[in-house]
């Protein structure tokens, strides 16, 4: 029995799963991302350092904050730049905004309609209006906190290399802070919601990793760690990891030496940082019932609905009653190399640039959440077949598809 699932639907960019089935067994199974290459790492080069954050925003529609915010702390770490506290702060406002608004569309739109056995979101609109009344009344708060530090909710540009360019009147933010109260509710309701979804019993000890810091829950920068030893700082980056390419998909995927596949994401942040999440998020999670470790990857989901909780929470006391000034950037270019690990909404994000002494890129090198996903949810599609394998092929397929939804692959980022 062949099953080819040609185009994986509700997820960002193009893959597709085939797999053959014969006397009961799995015979093969592979992953294809075939969205075409997009060459960003080619292009990047030979243009100025200043260039690059702007550039590289256009790499996901989704994500492009981590992208921005990654590219520029690589590159202000070649250039030997330090920024202000202020600009630290918003930077991480900004990456918390974009990682609930990424996990919203996520579960409300692409994950849930899995579980109620529909195809998309209009199937959804006359059973569940309160739900996605809820999806646009969070969702909006949270653009509007990405728009007022960034310029504007999608491809930000007031953030640049050395700070941002300008920043909002403290009304403006006093009033986002309200908004940002309004919604929490919306978040423990949206964690309660995807806790009741029928997740299928499917766990898998992988290697969890992830970014951490003692002082809060690690999102722009920290020590890359997992629950197998690795604990290293982002500059050795490549002694533990290395991308190498398939025949059959145009993504590159990333593994650990010596060992293999790994997982990022939410899922991975809360079974290594759990502890470091905000009390709200904390609270929430231990009503309903969640508990780390969690191997079961299917709950990427739940994950994912606590870090709404976190975000929303932590965005709003990181915003109270601070007043921000916008520093004067004064940017000495120079000759120099960078290397910035964040965590993006599905996981860990690296970028890696060279510059010449006039602060023109002449190497850059871009590894995604999704390749560094890429193996490991191959195998665990193996090995969910493998679980399910006497079931009728319409079940297999879509269990198939739930679970690379769970990992909320971004394809178009992994073909960058």
């Amino acid at each position: 029995m062949k099953i080819n699932i040609d185009y994986i639907a509700r997820v960002e960019g193009e893959g597709a799963v085939k797999l053959d089935i014969e006397d009961g067994t799995l015979k093969d199974l592979k992953l294809n991302i075939w969205e075409p290459p997009r060459f960003f790492e080619g292009f990047l080069c030979n243009r100025s350092y200043d260039e690059v954050p702007d550039i590289v925003a256009r790499i996901c529609g989704i994500c492009p904050v981590s992208h921005m915010t990654t590219a520029i702390r690589a590159l202000e770490k070649a250039l030997g730049f330090t920024p202000s506290r202020d600009s630290i702060t918003l930077r991480r406002v900004m990456a918390l905004s974009q990682i609930v608004s990424s996990h919203l569309v996520h579960l409300y739109m692409l994950a849930l309609p899995d579980y109620h056995r529909l195809c998309s979101i209009p199937d959804m609109f006359s059973r569940f209006e309160s739900e996605i009344k809820r999806l646009n009344r969070m969702k909006e708060v949270v653009n509007k906190v990405t728009a007022l530090f960034g310029g504007r909710p999608l491809h930000p540009v007031s953030m640049v290399v050395g700070g941002f360019t300008s920043l909002p009147p403290r009304d403006k933010i006093e009033k986002i802070v309200g908004e940002l109260e309004n919604i929490k509710d919306d978040a423990k309701e949206t964690l309660k919601m995807v806790s009741a979804l029928p997740f299928p019993d499917f766990t898998y000890n992988t290697e969890y990793v992830a970014i951490s810091s003692p002082a809060h829950y690690a999102i722009n920068g920290g020590i890359i760690v997992s629950q197998n030893g690795i604990r290293m700082e982002e500059d050795e980056y490549y002694s533990i990891f290395e991308e190498d390419e398939i025949s059959y998909s145009n993504a590159k995927r990333t593994v650990i030496k010596g060992k293999g596949s790994f997982m990022v994401g939410a899922l991975a942040r809360l079974n290594l940082k759990f502890n470091m999440l905000h009390r709200d998020a904390k609270k929430a999670a231990e009503e309903i019932g969640f508990k780390v470790p969690d191997y079961n990857p299917f709950h990427n989901n739940l994950a994912q609905a606590i870090e709404i909780v976190h975000g929303i929470s932590e965005c709003r006391e990181l915003l109270e009653g601070v007043h921000f000034k916008k520093p004067e950037i004064v940017i000495k270019v120079r000759e120099g190399e960078g290397i910035a690990i964040t965590e993006a909404p599905r996981g860990l994000l690296c970028h890696h640039y060279v510059l010449n002494r006039r602060g023109v890129v002449e190497r850059a090198n871009i590894v995604t959440p999704t390749a560094h996903n890429f193996l490991g949810l191959e195998e665990n599609l193996k090995r969910l077949v493998q679980q399910y394998i006497h079931e009728d092929k319409e079940e297999i397929a879509l269990k198939c598809e739930m679970l690379v939804r769970a990992y909320d692959p971004c394809f178009s980022c992994s073909v960058h």
